[in-house]
């Protein structure tokens, strides 16, 4: 193809038809253009076709994640439930309204709250890597409310290992060989009786009121995320179906 354009110059040169030879130079200029134009083109539609490709498969994946933490984010609020029930039955208990045997598992009141949510850990950049600014708006609102959901989860767990089971133990509240209880249906790790006892003092119940309001206030935030949550795969879903 080389020679073949290279022989039509040499004629027209030979020949002297400058007019037609710049014609002629002009449009192998111009097909040499459209080459690479098409060239590109189809380089871009193959980058464009992968950084689909790579968008999809990250937003399936980040789809998994959110029907992991909606299972993870219910526990949590079960639990936090069970937690707050026996809270509200101390206060109940306080103003004599109900007796000691209906308070419930005073085990709870030690426990703190893993952070097992995984959709920001898995996908630290998805918000900067998602085309859709909407999409992207709805990540970055939801990366957002993690990191509230966490910082009050870290706080509940602060003032119940660092202000609650201290004091129970201080106190002499636990049941000591429970520790190793494998049996969760045998848990007895606060005793009853000396913690009723206790419990008629102001100081362990300004220790609980303290746990109660940073467990109060985590909860709430337990309700506003898992509603994040599904509004987030709800968003995901439908742009994954239009695109």
């Amino acid at each position: 193809m080389i020679s073949f354009f290279r022989k039509i110059r040499q004629k027209l040169l030979t020949q002297n038809r400058v007019t037609r030879y710049l014609i002629y130079a002009l449009g192998e200029i111009f097909l040499v253009v459209i080459g690479i134009l098409i060239a590109l083109q189809v380089n871009n539609w193959n980058e464009e076709r992968k950084e689909h490709k790579k968008e999809r498969e990250q937003l399936f994946f980040a789809l998994e994640n959110l029907k992991t933490d909606s299972i993870s984010i219910d526990s949590i609020k079960s639990r936090t439930d069970k937690i707050l029930a026996v809270h509200h039955n101390l206060i109940l208990l306080s103003e004599n309204k109900i007796p000691e045997d209906a308070v419930g598992n005073l085990d709870l009141i030690r426990a703190s709250e893993p952070n097992i949510l995984i959709i920001k850990k898995n996908n630290p950049n998805l918000p900067n890597e998602v085309k859709d600014q909407e999409l992207r708006r709805i990540l970055l609102d939801h990366y957002l409310l993690i990191d509230w959901l966490e910082f009050t989860i870290l706080n509940h767990n602060e003032i119940i290992e660092v202000l609650v089971r201290p004091f129970l133990a201080e106190k002499k509240l636990l049941n000591f060989g429970q520790q190793i209880e494998t049996d969760r249906q045998k848990f007895d790790l606060i005793n009853d009786e000396r913690f009723f006892e206790e419990f008629k003092n102001e100081e362990i119940r300004q220790v609980l009121f303290e746990s109660g309001v940073k467990l109060r206030i985590m909860r709430s935030n337990i309700e506003r995320f898992a509603q994040k949550n599904e509004d987030l795969k709800q968003a995901i879903m439908s742009y994954l179906n239009k695109n």
